[in-house]
């Protein structure tokens, strides 16, 4: 870990993670050109050592170095510069580009060892990159498991919560153990639909808000009750909106289900959309805004302040990861959950004028709509 943070730190890694300042690339060329010219000394000073053999002994290194410590093209310069001071100064005749057979001879060899050595460079530089990226892979996953792994205890916590109140309202509703058994079937069936819901739709499926609503909420036995009214436009939702929206309507309806509404027999849930808009960072953007209100159950029970259960907290992070809002207020009437999302993050597509497409012959608003 100690030498990677060195690493990191040198002009040549640092590169692949930003682009370098003005600044920075110049001082990169002004280094190269300093350990160019040192090399360029000491190969003289060690000439009468060498009696004209070994022309390009100090330069391999420099270019190496130079390509190393600041980059692939400041290695190429150095070894460009190498290259005419070896031709120039150390390969016979001495002090002039001589081209002949011996010497072109030389020349290409030097070429073909410095290419060497700074594609064999790029190429470890490039293996450090992936290394780099996936092991920021590796650590965003870990994080990730970690948060579906407390997602995962939760909402199992709140799969047995919602099958005890689906059994409850079965039993409510039956008048003999046939029906009972029949209706309890078709709601753990229904269940298992908005399980599958949550995983999302197949690449270019869509749906509406409407659909994945009455999908996320069918296990609660709102199907065949007057207990929810739903109204608002048919707005298509694509891809990963359906996830959003089903996990938030989830956690909505088994909290309602334990605690609220939906713990009652005369509980109702009113939960409508509307389409708008909304300014941000001053400009205008279409928005698509949900309230969930809650009628004729329990008074609700505030939240003390400074705490907020998985729930809150997992409604905040989903909506807050779309740009969206949350607003959440418990009067004695009900609690009251009001949700604002960006319609770009609900439903991509638009049409020539920039209007969101609803579906085929649909209107841009619906009378009210309830299940009963």
């Amino acid at each position: 870990m100690r030498l990677r943070s060195k690493l990191d730190r040198l002009p040549s890694f640092k590169a692949m993670r930003k682009p370098l300042t003005v600044a920075e690339l110049v001082l990169t060329y002004i280094a190269s050109l300093v350990i160019f010219m040192a090399m360029v000394g000491l190969r003289l000073w060690i000439d009468p050592l060498l009696q004209g053999t070994f022309p390009y002994v100090t330069f391999f290194p420099a270019v190496l170095i130079v390509g190393f410590l600041f980059g692939i093209a400041q290695g190429a310069l150095v070894a460009f510069l190498c290259g005419l001071a070896s031709w120039y100064m150390f390969i016979p005749p001495y002090y002039t580009f001589d081209t002949s057979l011996s010497t072109v001879l030389a020349m290409a060899l030097y070429t073909f060892v410095v290419i060497t050595d700074l594609g064999l460079t790029a190429l470890m530089m490039s293996a450090y990159r992936a290394e780099q990226k996936a092991r920021a892979e590796v650590e965003m996953l870990a994080e990730q498991q970690e948060v579906m792994a407390r997602e995962l205890d939760h909402r199992l916590k709140n799969v047995f919560a919602t099958i005890n109140a689906i059994v409850s309202l079965s039993q409510k509703h039956a008048c003999d153990v046939q029906s009972f058994a029949r209706s309890l079937r078709e709601r753990l069936n229904a269940m298992a639909r908005s399980n599958l819901l949550l995983r999302g739709l197949r690449p270019g499926d869509e749906t509406t808000v409407r659909s994945v609503i009455i999908q996320a909420l069918e296990p609660f036995d709102k199907a065949e009750t007057v207990r929810l009214d739903l109204h608002g436009p048919l707005v298509p939702v694509s891809g990963q909106a359906v996830v959003l929206l089903s996990l938030i309507l989830h956690e909505l309806g088994t909290n309602a289900a334990k605690y609220g509404a939906l713990s009652v027999q005369d509980g109702k849930i009113r939960l409508g959309w509307h389409l708008h808009t909304i300014t941000r960072d001053d400009m205008q953007e279409p928005a698509l805004t949900v309230e969930w209100r809650e009628i004729g159950g329990p008074a609700p029970n505030p939240p003390s302040p400074g705490s907020s259960g998985f729930g809150s907290v997992l409604i905040n992070r989903v909506i807050g990861a779309v740009r969206g809002t949350v607003s959440i207020d418990f009067p004695e009437t009900g609690a009251i959950v009001t949700l604002t999302l960006p319609l770009t993050a609900i439903s991509p597509k638009r049409d020539e004028k920039g209007d969101p497409l609803l579906e085929e012959g649909a209107s841009s608003r619906e009378p009210v709509f309830s299940h009963g």
